[in-house]
């Protein structure tokens, strides 16, 4: 079976039925690299998980802005700051006593 059959015959009925308008392989591979990198997904994984020989090909073209995903990203260096202060924090502690 072809990729133009598989697109016609099952993605396209189905995006249908979904509600979604147009789809084509470069809806679906542009999507599917911006959920990689909004779900928090290291950029060098996405880029393999693409077949992508440089990661700036990943990044500034499949995974695009969203706004959740950067809120997500502060949000977990914030958690990693707040997590090494406090083992610092633990360590001057301990040298002190």
């Amino acid at each position: 079976m072809s990729e133009r059959n598989i697109l016609t015959r099952h993605i396209k009925p189905a995006a249908r039925k979904l509600g979604i308008g147009w789809v084509n392989w470069q809806v679906l591979r542009r999507s599917y690299g911006t959920w990689m990198a909004e779900s928090g997904a290291e950029p060098k994984a996405v880029q393999v998980q693409m077949r992508h020989s440089r990661i700036s090909t990943t990044m500034d073209i499949y995974a695009q802005f969203v706004p959740e995903s950067q809120h997500r990203a502060v949000t977990k260096m914030m958690d990693m700051v707040t997590e090494r202060m406090a083992k610092a924090r633990e360590m001057a502690s301990a040298a002190v006593n």
